[in-house]
């Protein structure tokens, strides 16, 4: 049983990581980089990034699912700080799954926006996290 919690851990590190490391390079790297393009060529190139994206966007959200479930339904004993924070961190995940699904749509002229507030969600959340496996220690 140790072996499949282990498991679980690093199928949500790695697929949490790969999602915010989208979400870092779409941001930070691919949004400044087309700004110089005109406007239809710009738009083009981030529904393809856009159309890309979202096939990775969806399986690292499944594999964040699957394992946060499994890994919240085995935790017990856990101080009633650590479930105020986990709220916190449920809630900033659902605006990073509801805003991911939109930002992997096509035309969208706020994607920029959203992305940014995807990185500071995301962000967050990391933060979060390694509150609740402190609390977890104590």
């Amino acid at each position: 049983m140790i072996e499949f919690n282990i498991l679980m851990r690093f199928l949500h590190i790695v697929s949490a990581v790969t999602l915010l490391g989208g979400v870092i390079a779409w941001r930070l790297a691919v949004i400044p980089a087309t700004a110089p393009l005109a406007d239809d060529l710009r738009t083009k190139l981030g529904n393809a990034v856009a159309a890309a994206w979202r096939p990775v966007f969806f399986t690292a959200v499944g594999g964040l699912l699957l394992s946060g479930i499994y890994n919240y339904m085995n935790k017990t004993g856990m101080p009633p700080a650590w479930h105020a924070v986990i709220g916190v961190k449920f809630l900033l995940v659902l605006h990073v799954f509801a805003v991911g699904f939109i930002v992997t749509g096509p035309n969208n002229a706020k994607r920029s926006r959203q992305l940014t507030g995807l990185l500071i969600s995301g962000v967050v959340i990391v933060a979060l996290s390694a509150v609740l496996r402190w609390l977890s220690t104590q």
